[in-house]
């Protein structure tokens, strides 16, 4: 599938429907929120008009795939971990999500109108897509038989003090590449800035 093709909207809308589904506002839920956030955002880079729109998108993109992925590190895969067999299907994730943030990191390194770009976002998303369906597959119902709905929907106020992590905009002066819109710094810095909400959430 060419990135200019974009995901279905059936495929979003399913994600946003099994969330709303869940019978409590929980943790879950909202991986599966994210999940179909992600796809819109993948489809905005192959919608985009001009270069500048698409820079625009791909700095979205980024910083909602860092947050997530550092969320559920920091949450959902250590509830899979510790459930019965889930230490394998744990590091399986986290190794796709390691192999994710090579090719962000490829990514932020080019401008959107390098001759890489398109071959490179086209493999980002059609390895999120699968992790995220391996997630659904795999890891929630592992999550499910050995969590509490209790705290399932407690972790859910937890995981969005991460997405509460807001970009800043690109500086207007600044440089054109992807890189240098990506006004937060480093991927890592993202990553610590959620992390950061994570353990501050925890602690209220």
């Amino acid at each position: 599938m060419s990135i200019h093709q974009p995901i279905p909207v059936d495929s979003i809308k399913e994600d946003e429907t099994k969330a709303h589904q869940r019978p409590h506002d929980d943790v879950l839920g909202r991986v599966l929120e994210d999940h179909a956030e992600i796809k819109r955002r993948f489809n905005a880079i192959s919608r985009a008009g001009s270069v500048a729109d698409k820079r625009e998108a791909l700095h979205a993109l980024i910083h909602k795939l860092v947050v997530h992925e550092t969320a559920e590190q920091e949450i959902l895969h250590p509830l899979t971990r510790s459930a019965s067999n889930g230490a394998d299907v744990a590091e399986r994730r986290i190794e796709e999500e390691s192999q994710a943030e090579e090719l962000l990191a490829r990514l932020e390194r080019l401008d959107v109108d390098d001759p890489e770009f398109d071959s490179l976002i086209t493999r980002l998303r059609d390895d999120v897509i699968q992790h995220a369906e391996a997630e659904e597959h795999t890891e929630f119902p592992k999550i499910e038989q050995s969590v509490s709905p209790d705290k399932l929907e407690s972790l859910a106020s937890i995981y969005r003090a991460a997405e509460a992590t807001a970009p800043t905009r690109p500086h207007p002066n600044g440089p054109t590449s992807a890189a240098g819109n990506l006004a937060l710094g480093p991927l890592v810095a993202i990553a610590d800035r959620a992390r950061d909400a994570i353990r501050q959430a925890r602690k209220q």
